[in-house]
């Protein structure tokens, strides 16, 4: 045994006797927080790395594909701990080079790095005192990864960091009433290793904290453990319990951490806030040979645009295999962004956020360190492009971020400002820039006219909405504006009274006030549908999975078995009730609906779903009951539950799916909000038995 553990805990445990009382760091002022974040802050664009024994079976155990990220193998193919550590045994990363990966960081453009100091898996990347099973105590590869990481971001000028799971599978003590013993005697201890043996630390990136055993106050104490250590340390939300799904901002109240942390998403607005929106490349974090769903460099390029528009940072994933090299794949993209960012880096450091963040889905606005508007866009649209919110001032000229060309502009005072381009660059191949190209103004700050608002059925701000016969949509602006509206993108019309909409249907709508710059556009979907004359559903899903709305429960589309493929409709915690209307009695023969599951991604089939049928919407008869009881052994997919009916009278039909509620204690969530995701609704009616009202 190369250490004496208890030894050494005993002598920490001395030494915590004799400490000075810590200072609070959790009452810091507001100017303090900035001067702390401001580096942060500038530099927009970080590198994540996740490493560790999971990329020795790289997705694959017993010669079998094990679905889900892998990082999670050990959880996902219930990988008992005497069996993982083989392949801890076996994580020999020989051509591993600190030196070439904080050089590939630097060549993207990137200001700093965030690796796993140790995942959920319990595996060390640093030569630890309070345990063996690190690279030093447990494999042929002596060294320590991390140390060899802190000289080469300290000769490039990258700030390292490290990111670091609160849970632990690997450790007997994790869990139940002994993990305050693991928290005092194993976390906290590691945790001061690496913010005393690795020089200045630029965060601390945490994971983990859903299980039941982590509370708030513990976060509290430890993030104030670890600024008394580096006061200049930044911390994130997910030190503590604050952290609302995987949005990664914090929900309503007062919770520890510095910054927010949406995981595979962005933000769908700006924020005044500190966030960090952090992405894979492909599918997955750590290693996973099979796994070549990459994204393309534009879309990653973009991806920074949006955060970094919004108010965020972008902490970009790569999985260095089981020798230690980071795939071809990332690494051309990394350098393409790379050769993109030399033009365009005022976009991304320093960089501040705009009155607008965008326009579209082609269009971001910035502001450099300079004081200058810049506009970045995705797509050339031919030989002009209009900007709403950009008033150029008097006699200027747009330039071009990465080329000598200046543009000329035309300002409307409903339009905005129209650009216009050379016409070679119709070309692809002559764009200043070949992922996205920013456009510089000088330009004064717009005064923007308030967008107007769609009503519908006395409900303010609607976005889709379904209807029988006909529609009656009412629009409302600010005073002294007029109201533009366009309907399935015909021409645009002044709005003077409510507008009848009899058929499908795209509502467009701008406000414009004398002297103001238009609005943005706002639009609602009218869905006219014969099969439901009505249907609502209570509560609304979730602002992250709410595909089409209510909508989604009868287009037809039916979800896949990838959560994330913008079909489904998901609900944290909550239990759901759909009401029906047919609009007349009619004879029922089946009622379905399809329902996911994913243990991996905390979603679980409803634990109770029942169909009640009324003919007055008022009292309601139980047509069918499920009742389930999720297990370990229960299958990831997605299932239809079906009520044979054998042609039952009723106009109303409705569905209640009673949520799990929380995720059960053998799973690795314990204690964390489960979801339930929804998708098709299905009523299958005898035509030749139609009944009157």
């Amino acid at each position: 045994m190369k250490k004496m553990i208890p030894l050494l805990v005993l002598i920490l445990s001395m030494m915590a006797c004799h400490q000075p009382k810590q200072k609070d760091y959790l009452n810091e002022s507001p100017e303090h927080k900035d001067e702390r974040m401001k580096w942060w802050r500038d530099a927009g664009f970080g590198m994540f790395i996740h490493w560790g024994p999971y990329a020795v079976p790289a997705g694959y155990y017993k010669g079998e594909p094990v679905p889900g990220v892998g990082e999670w193998i050990m959880s996902s193919a219930k990988i008992p701990v005497a069996e993982y550590e083989v392949f801890a045994r076996d994580f020999n990363p020989t051509d591993f080079d600190a030196g070439e990966w904080v050089k590939l960081a630097k060549t993207a453009g990137m200001k700093y790095i965030v690796i796993t100091s140790k995942h959920h898996d319990g595996f060390c990347l640093w030569d630890s005192r309070v345990t063996d099973y690190d690279f030093a105590g447990f494999t042929a590869f002596k060294r320590d990864p991390l140390k060899e990481l802190a000289e080469a971001c300290q000769k490039e000028g990258i700030v390292l960091c490290f990111y670091h799971s609160i849970m632990d599978w690997h450790h007997a003590e994790a869990k139940g009433e002994s993990f305050a013993s693991y928290r005092e005697n194993y976390l906290k201890p590691q945790l001061k290793e690496l913010l005393t043996n690795y020089g200045p630390i630029g965060a601390l990136w945490f994971d983990g904290e859903w299980i039941e055993e982590w509370t708030e106050e513990q976060g509290r104490d430890l993030y104030n453990y670890l600024r008394n250590i580096q006061p200049e340390l930044i911390i994130n939300n997910r030190v503590g319990k604050g952290r609302d799904g995987m949005q990664g901002m914090n929900k309503a109240g007062e919770f520890v951490g510095d910054f927010g942390t949406p995981e595979q998403e962005i933000l769908d607005v700006a924020s005044k806030l500190d966030w960090e929106a952090c992405m894979t490349m492909n599918d997955t974090w750590g290693y996973k040979k099979d796994d070549h769903n990459w994204k393309s460099t534009r879309e990653l390029v973009f991806n920074l645009v949006d955060v970094v528009a919004k108010g965020g940072n972008y902490l970009l994933n790569v999985g260095p295999d089981a020798r230690g090299i980071i795939p071809a794949e990332s690494t051309q993209r990394l350098e393409a962004i790379g050769e993109w960012m030399k033009n365009n880096h005022s976009v991304v450091y320093n960089s501040r956020q705009w009155v607008k963040y965008g326009e579209g889905e082609d269009v971001r606005y910035t502001v450099s360190k300079e004081g200058r508007l810049q506009a970045t866009i995705l797509e050339m649209p031919g030989g002009q492009k209009t900007f709403r919110y950009i008033h150029p001032k008097e006699g200027s000229k747009v330039s071009v971020l990465g080329s000598d060309v200046k543009l000329k502009w035309l300002f409307d005072e409903v339009k905005g400002t129209t650009v216009f381009f050379p016409e070679s660059w119709n070309n692809e191949a002559n764009w200043a820039d070949k992922l996205a190209m920013t456009l510089v103004f000088d330009s004064q700050q717009p005064q923007v006219t308030t967008p107007p608002v769609i009503s519908y059925n006395d409900k303010a701000g609607v976005t889709k909405e379904m209807f029988g016969e006909k529609a009656r949509v009412e629009l409302t602006a600010v005073e002294g504006a007029r109201i533009f509206y366009q309907l399935n993108e015909g021409p645009v019309k002044v709005y003077q009274s409510p507008i009848e909409v009899t058929q499908t249907t795209t509502l467009s709508v701008y406000a414009q006030k004398a002297g103001f710059v238009a609005s943005e556009a706002v639009k609602a979907e009218f869905f006219h549908t014969s099969a439901f004359k009505e249907l609502t559903l209570n509560p609304e899903p979730s602002t992250n999975y709410r595909a089409n709305g209510n909508l989604s429960l009868f287009d037809g589309e039916r979800g896949s078995d990838n959560f994330k493929d913008g079909k489904w409709l998901g609900f944290e915690g909550d239990d759901v009730e759909i009401i029906v209307d047919l609009g007349t009695v009619k004879m029922i023969k089946e009622i379905r609906l399809s329902c996911m599951q994913n243990l991996g991604g905390w979603i679980f089939y409803p634990q109770q779903l029942t169909y009640e049928l009324s003919h007055d919407g008022n009292t309601y008869t139980t047509a069918y009951t499920y009742q389930h009881q999720v297990t370990k052994e229960d299958p990831n997919g997605f299932s239809e539950f079906p009520a044979m009916l054998k042609d039952t009278q009723a106009r109303y039909i409705k569905v209640k799916a009673r949520n799990v509620g929380v995720c059960p204690a053998w799973h690795d969530g314990s204690g964390g909000k489960a979801w339930m995701f929804i998708d098709e609704l299905m009523v299958e009616t005898n035509p030749m038995l139609q009944l009157g009202d």
